[in-house]
């Protein structure tokens, strides 16, 4: 064999084996895409839960009753057009600053709601929010009236 036979063999060599590598390989541009195009589509339509609203801690099946002094004890109705505090009849900001007021005494501060059947539920929400509003953390709840 002449020496431009033994090149072209390795030509033709080279290429074929360069074809079978091409073959081996596969373009991860198109798996790219479509893995983006999926990760869009589960964004687009996924719900996300964005949690809102007032959390307690509920004490445990053991824990016992406290006996609290008066002072340390705020009862409160929840009315339609207000709050009814101590006989009187408070609109929010208001009953903000007694409850602003209690607090700088007493870090202990416990509220109780005490419910009526007429009042909207919307008025509990309220009263909750107060009390997280102003920092204080012990709510006691009592439903009034159904018996």
């Amino acid at each position: 064999m002449d020496r431009n036979n033994i090149i072209l063999q390795l030509i033709r060599r080279h290429k074929k084996q360069k074809l079978l590598n091409e073959h081996k390989a596969f373009e991860s541009t198109s798996i790219g895409d479509l893995a983006f195009l999926l990760l869009i589509f589960f964004i687009v339509t996924g719900s996300f839960v964005i949690r809102q609203g007032i959390f307690f801690s509920l004490p445990s099946r053991s824990a016992g009753s406290i006996k609290l002094e008066e002072k340390f004890i705020i009862e409160v109705y929840p009315l339609n057009n207000g709050f009814q505090y101590n006989g009187d009849i408070l609109d929010r900001e208001a009953f903000k600053k007694i409850l602003i007021d209690h607090k700088k005494e007493a870090i202990n501060i416990v509220i109780i709601i005490l419910m009526q059947p007429d009042v909207k539920y919307d008025h509990l929400v309220d009263t909750l929010s107060l009390a997280k509003e102003t920092g204080i953390k012990r709510v006691s709840l009592k439903n009034i009236g159904t018996e």
